[in-house]
C-alpha cells in the first residue's frame, strides 16, 4: 500500500569520495527523517517529527495570523493574492508574532501598529501600506471570529 507523505523534502548532496547521498526532511527546514523513502521507519520518523511540530502559543499575535492563514476565507482568496498575504504576514509574524493579544484592547498598541507602518513606509510607502491592510483584515477576521478582543484597525487612507 502506498502513502503519500504530504511535505518531505529531499536534498542531494556530493560528498568529499564524489559519490551523491539523499537527505529527507519532515519539511524544509524541518529535522532529518531517518531510513529510505517506502520503509517502516521512513514513515514512523515522518509521524514522530509532525507529532512534535510546534503549536503556536496561544494568546499572541502568531495565533490568529495562524488561524487565517488556515480558513476558508484565506483559502477563498486568488492565487496572486494569497502569495502576496503571505509574504507580508512573514513580516508581521517577525516583528509582532509574540505580541499578546490582550494588548490589543490597549489605546497605546495601535500607535505601536503605526510606529511599524512608518518604519515600512521609509523602504516603501506602498507595500507598508499593504502590510497594514494585511494585519487590519487578519484583525478584523479574528475579531469577528472571537479569536482576540479589541476594536478591528480601520485601512490608512
Amino acid at each position: 500500500m502506498r502513502v503519500r507523505l504530504k511535505g518531505i523534502n529531499s536534498i542531494t548532496k556530493k560528498l568529499a569520495d564524489g559519490t551523491r547521498r539523499t537527505y529527507w526532511y519532515a519539511w524544509k527546514g524541518g529535522p532529518p527523517l531517518r531510513g529510505e523513502p517506502g520503509t517502516p521507519e521512513f514513515v514512523h520518523s515522518y509521524n514522530e517529527a509532525i507529532a512534535r511540530k510546534v503549536v503556536p502559543p496561544q494568546g499572541t499575535m502568531l495565533s490568529p495570523l495562524r488561524a487565517y492563514q488556515a480558513s476558508g476565507e484565506f483559502d477563498g482568496l486568488a492565487p496572486r493574492t494569497r502569495a502576496d498575504y503571505i509574504k507580508h504576514i512573514r513580516v508581521i509574524e517577525k516583528d509582532f508574532g509574540d505580541f499578546p493579544l490582550a494588548a490589543l484592547t490597549d489605546r497605546r498598541t495601535r500607535g505601536t501598529f503605526m510606529a511599524w507602518r512608518d518604519r515600512l513606509a521609509a523602504k516603501s510607502r506602498r507595500q507598508a501600506d499593504y502590510a497594514w491592510q494585511v494585519l487590519a483584515r487578519v484583525l478584523s477576521w479574528s475579531l469577528d471570529r472571537g479569536v482576540c478582543a479589541g476594536e478591528p484597525m480601520r485601512a490608512r487612507r
